[in-house]
């Protein structure tokens, strides 16, 4: 079965994630960059080796290809390339795709089968199409920021870039489901209809009763008790889902009291004493007694680890190291072939490879170089 070629122009992390994504599912994936800088994320410091931490985090297992796109010269690379390819993925604005010659009407003329994948903030057909979208300012429209946060404090944006990181998983399944279906395809993902199609039971519960979800910090709007908990020495989450785990979470902490609150619709009456109660006892007792009292119990419980601990926990065993820099590598395990565990690349480092295996000389390579079309990375 031959290699599936996709090729990249993406910036930041949403384009670029889904790149990886299929990189460390076995594809080529060729990140095509622009002069002088390439990707934005290459400009954040610090750097191992030549590569930028925060740009390998979006960019490993990939091949990089500088080209001009505004000369003549650029743009006949880009055809031959696209020649070449199953898909294009990019997050690039829909007018300076135009403009490039790079938009789904261009390339589908030059390679008629091609999967063509285009990420934006708000989707190609609207009036907001060029509109610049960030992961904060897609998370402030699409209601979920307002969800986000303590009770009485403000609004808070999610520990990570939430809103492109789905975004790049649905893209890419996507992309996956129109190569199942043999393409070609235009696939318009929109960043702000992702975030709607993850908002769940808030927004059914809204669209279905006008409930306005409010700030409940780590606490479940609808089950208690679901939320963090302080110990005399840390934090723990308690995750109590169903009447049965909270009659057994009663018994180990020796509260039958607490147990006449037998249905999700009590203990949401009761919410705030229920909270205070539980709180009482569980400062009085570190949080290593709680998750083993409670484990044994068969109550849902996991400690609070910072990321240090996670990784001394469980992340190390996704990490592996690659020319000084340390990456996570593609947590689904399966008895395919897995992609190759290869770094994140330095700008314009397949240049070269790439322009001879399309039929380019080395001189006019090295012309296309001096001339400024392309970039050649000679480290």
């Amino acid at each position: 079965m031959m290699k599936l070629r996709v090729l990249e122009l993406g910036n930041n992390i949403s384009a670029p994630l889904v790149g990886e994504i299929l990189a460390d599912l076995g594809a080529e994936v060729i990140k095509v960059e622009p002069p002088p800088y390439g990707d934005d994320r290459r400009r954040v410091k610090p750097e191992v080796n030549g590569i930028g931490i925060y740009f390998a985090s979006t960019n490993k297992g990939k091949k990089s290809i500088v080209i001009n796109l505004k000369t003549e010269e650029g743009y006949e690379i880009f055809q031959r390339l696209v020649k070449t390819a199953n898909i294009l993925v990019t997050n690039y604005r829909p007018s300076a795709l135009r403009k490039l010659r790079i938009d789904y009407d261009n390339v589908r003329k030059i390679n008629p089968k091609i999967i063509y994948c285009s990420i934006t903030g708000f989707g190609n057909f609207s009036e907001e199409a060029d509109k610049p979208a960030y992961d904060a300012t897609i998370l402030a429209l699409s209601g979920l920021m307002d969800m986000t946060g303590d009770e009485n404090g403000p609004p808070a944006k999610f520990a990570t870039s939430i809103s492109d990181i789905t975004t790049a998983l649905m893209a890419t399944i996507v992309i996956l489901w129109a190569l199942n279906n043999g393409g070609p395809a235009f696939l318009d993902v929109p960043m702000i209809y992702t975030q709607f199609y993850l908002t769940l039971e808030d927004a059914y519960m809204y669209l279905n009763t006008s409930l306005i979800p409010k700030r409940t910090g780590s606490k479940h709007r609808y089950l208690v008790p679901y939320q963090v908990f302080k110990a005399s020495d840390g934090y723990f989450f308690l995750a109590v889902f169903n009447d049965e785990q909270y009659n057994r979470l009663c018994k180990a902490i020796n509260r039958p009291d607490l147990a006449k609150f037998d249905t999700i619709s009590k203990r949401l009456e009761n919410r705030e004493f229920i909270e205070s109660e539980l709180q009482k006892i569980f400062e009085k007792n570190s949080r290593k007694y709680w998750v083993k009292l409670l484990t044994e119990a068969d109550v849902p419980v996991a400690p609070v680890l910072n990321l240090a601990e996670a990784f001394e926990n469980y992340g190390n065993k996704l990490v592996f190291e690659n020319n000084g820099i340390k990456y996570i590598q593609f947590p689904v395990k399966s008895n395919l072939e897995p992609g190759v565990k290869e770094p994140a690349p330095k700008l314009g480092q397949h240049t070269r490879e790439i322009l001879l295996e399309l039929g380019y000389s080395e001189e006019k390579i090295n012309e296309l170089a001096q001339k400024g079309v392309i970039l050649v990375n000679k480290t």
